[in-house]
């Protein structure tokens, strides 16, 4: 997928509408400046204030390390291309999926409600020796229009050096109540995972072995080796360990364990 293509999708799933120019007050972003600068010197995040009316940034801190190769002026001029230049081609994908979900979700919240929840992101980036470090980036709705719909997004973004997982994801999380939405993508599969699949596939990520799963679940072999075989194909997976790892970014751990505690995991 070429870059122009990927930009004209991350336009086409930005969290706004149809803003009339005079819902807005461009004002703001003076009266906001020194607040944003303050916060990148504090944290010594990267912090960035998208402009989904315009689709550009009106704010890029000044700190962004040379080994990111991202040059700011460029931020402001060319929007999201830059960033999408040096995403892991890995990440791509799910970030415009999940992101379209998360946003729509945003959209669905009252006014007070969104701006109380962060959108925590993970991904990889290409540093200038053509090395991929992991990042996350909380993304939170700054400002909105008259109409409530969002107009500014605030990010923040650090390098993640805990490494505790290589897996790709992301999440809502309600700063005021320490609530989290895990993001079900479930919906983006041609056919999706039966409950008896989604069964053998959480043993599948505890690395248990066929025959110990048919022991587990006092089946055959066989149709043990036949769910996984309907996972790699469902999930376009090349072994198990991709298997799970797509299963991760796509939530599908979350959606099995609702159903269960929601005793709506008849397994046929």
């Amino acid at each position: 997928m070429i870059i122009s293509e990927i930009e004209k999708k991350v336009i086409n799933i930005l969290p706004t509408s149809s803003i009339e120019f005079d819902e807005i007050d461009y004002s703001i972003l003076e009266k906001r400046k020194n607040d944003w600068i303050k916060l990148s010197e504090v944290t010594h995040s990267i912090v960035l204030v998208f402009d989904c009316y315009t689709n550009k940034f009106v704010f890029v801190s000044d700190n962004i390390p040379k080994l990111y190769g991202l040059d700011s002026r460029r931020l402001f001029i060319h929007g999201h291309q830059p960033v999408i230049e040096v995403i892991h081609p890995d990440d791509i994908d799910y970030g415009l999926l999940v992101r379209k979900k998360i946003y729509s979700i945003l959209r669905s919240f009252s006014n007070e409600e969104k701006k109380s929840y962060k959108a925590i992101h993970e991904m990889r980036i290409r540093n200038i020796r053509g090395e991929y470090i992991r990042i996350i980036e909380q993304e939170q709705v700054l400002e909105l229009d008259k109409s409530g719909n969002i107009w500014l997004m605030l990010s923040v973004i650090d390098v993640d050096a805990s490494h505790e997982s290589e897996i790709i994801k992301s999440h809502l999380y309600n700063f005021k109540t320490g609530e989290q939405i895990f993001i079900d993508l479930s919906d983006t599969l041609d056919e999706p995972l039966t409950n008896r699949e989604l069964e053998v596939l959480r043993f599948m990520k505890k690395g248990l072995l066929s025959k110990e799963i048919a022991e587990t679940l006092k089946v055959s072999i066989n149709t043990v080796n036949s769910h996984r075989q309907n996972i790699l194909q469902k999930l376009k997976a090349n072994n198990s360990i991709e298997a799970v790892n797509f299963a991760q970014r796509l939530g599908l751990f979350n959606k099995y364990s609702i159903d269960k505690s929601e005793k709506r995991n008849v397994l046929p």
